[in-house]
């Protein structure tokens, strides 16, 4: 078994703060964010239209409890990623399996 990939450092995902974008095999985009003291981890395709859901590692809206496509408004929440609000409500974004241990978040093979 390999190694989980390191995505960033702990105290780079501040509670409430931007995201960390990174790539999962094969080149799709992801994110991880950290919501009231978790890490949680997302393909960064919004479940609407498949575009990216941040804007410039922005992803929780201006509340700081839920996640929102800034292209079309989609409301997620950051603990499952289902779409509570906007147009594809009732759909999920994808997680990614995400661990954080010895001050390094990483991306679970």
């Amino acid at each position: 078994m390999s190694e989980p990939v390191i995505i960033c450092a702990s105290d780079d995902l501040v509670d409430g703060g931007n995201a960390v974008k990174f790539a999962v095999t094969g080149g799709t985009p992801a994110f991880v964010v950290r919501w009231n003291g978790t890490v949680y981890g997302y393909l960064n395709q919004c479940a609407h239209v498949g575009g990216p859901i941040d804007f410039e590692g922005q992803v929780l809206e201006s509340s700081g409890k839920f996640l929102m496509c800034a292209r079309h408004g989609a409301i997620y929440e950051p603990d499952t990623g289902k779409c509570v609000g906007g147009p594809c409500r009732g759909a999920k974004l994808v997680p990614v399996a995400v661990s954080e241990d010895a001050g390094a978040v990483r991306l679970c093979a």
